[in-house]
């Protein structure tokens, strides 16, 4: 194969298995419509209304505010190694977790990109049904899944196009119920009145603050911004993200709640008397959110069927995705959050802590570097973090995972060298005189 023929062919396979060339990064606008159509998912808008339901206004913002920073701070970290990398999540978890220990970290976010497409196939599924009763929840959920399946083999591209639509759109829809909830509330004073039912503990509501978009912090982010030209581009999209997009989600979904008491997004449009006109923009917010999560999904598949064609990956993460959706994953969705919060925050840690102190900077060139099969460092540093979370009572459970995680491998690192060796090459007779 030719170099010309092989650099056509990672093109096409979405660079999945090769770091993304300075020539083919895009541009700022193109990065945060694309980021910004992730975030833009209904799913925020579901955990926002979980927020609101358990808490008051003020509560709410404060909750709000403290989980958009630990994200933004997350997020940018590991948004400046995709930038210098031009790697995949599941080629950063190639170098940090080893040959076969990084096909595990994979896995558990492809489970939990399953998780989340199965979601957002129920939800197009629900809104359907509730626009039209008539037509069967189960029927739309699997013709949804297939569809997904198949745009999302056309990869980040399609995703762009999706973006430029469904993006103003539901930024507009957003602002509309947001103006509606606090009118049918009795104006602000009213909104800021109303007192939850049973109050959530504030740590609980900083965890699915955080919750509702860690998995995208950690395993979105380098699918995305491996294809960012600088440093500052990589930041100011998560600044963007997390700081302003994902936050306006969260307001749309508590406010909703608030307001109306339900819960679901689908209803709490019913309620305001939205969901006629919102019901194709939601569904194209849905979509988009979920051929990203296909998209990384088969990225991350890449590093373990590495002959398989990334269009058959693409296929089957859809096909499972479906089967989950119609058996009824979304009813676990509170305890998908948390699970979420409490585990992927700390693999940030590790991955942060291994590529400063680890590999200085520098991930090297894996033709001339064996990694072992299993980097046990990074294991060990991850279920540090994993238990801190549990187990440290004062502060944020999320932080703690990410600090504990970072100190654990960044000593272990020094501690076990041994781990990464420059791969000696073979004497031969030859060679040897």
């Amino acid at each position: 194969m030719t170099e010309n023929t092989q650099a056509q062919a990672n093109k096409l396979d979405e660079y999945s298995r090769t770091s993304v060339p300075l020539s083919e990064r895009k541009s700022l606008i193109s990065l945060i419509i694309v980021w910004v159509g992730y975030v833009f998912v209904v799913t925020s808008m579901q955990v926002g209304g979980l927020m609101g339901a358990g808490s008051d206004i003020p509560t709410f913002f404060k909750a709000l505010a403290i989980s958009a920073v630990i994200l933004t701070v997350i997020g940018s970290f590991i948004g400046i190694i995709a930038w210098k990398t031009g790697l995949t999540y599941g080629q950063i978890c190639l170098h940090s977790f080893g040959k076969i220990g990084s096909q595990l970290v994979a896995l558990m976010i492809v489970v939990t990109l399953i998780g989340w497409f199965s979601i957002d196939a129920y939800l197009i599924g629900q809104y359907t049904n509730a626009m039209f009763s008539s037509v069967p929840l189960i029927p739309v959920v699997i013709i949804s899944g297939i569809l997904m399946t198949i745009t999302a083999i056309w990869g980040i591209k399609a995703m762009g196009y999706l973006a430029w639509v469904h993006v103003p759109l539901v930024f507009v829809f957003s602002l509309i119920s947001i103006y509606l909830s606090i009118k049918g509330s009795g104006g602000w004073s009213g909104l800021m009145a109303i007192q939850p039912l049973e109050q959530l503990p504030f740590k609980q509501l900083v965890t699915l603050g955080v919750g509702s978009f860690i998995c995208g912090a950690v395993a979105f982010t380098p699918d995305i911004l491996r294809f960012a030209r600088t440093k500052s581009q990589a930041i100011v999209v998560m600044v963007i993200t997390m700081m302003l997009a994902n936050p306006l989600m969260l307001i749309f979904g508590a406010f909703g709640t608030i307001s109306t008491g339900e819960k679901d997004i689908a209803f709490v449009l019913l309620a305001q008397g939205l969901l006629t006109a919102a019901f194709v923009v939601m569904l194209l917010n849905i979509v988009g959110t979920a051929i990203g999560c296909v998209y990384s999904g088969s990225l991350s598949l890449s590093i373990t069927f590495t002959k398989t064609p990334r269009w058959v990956l693409v296929c089957g993460f859809g096909l499972i995705g479906t089967i989950g959706a119609v058996v009824g994953f979304y009813g676990y969705f509170g305890a998908f959050i948390d699970f979420l919060a409490s585990t992927i925050p700390a693999l940030a840690g590790v991955f942060i802590a291994d590529y400063y102190f680890s590999f200085k900077g520098h991930y090297p060139n894996l033709e001339t570097y064996a990694l072992p099969l299993i980097r046990y460092g990074a294991f060990i540093a991850w279920f540090v973090g994993i238990a801190a979370n549990y187990l440290i009572p004062w502060g944020f459970s999320s932080v703690n995972g990410v600090v504990a995680a970072f100190i654990a491998r960044a000593i272990l690192a020094q501690l076990m060298k041994f781990e990464l060796k420059p791969e000696q090459p073979q004497i031969t007779r030859s060679s040897a005189l």
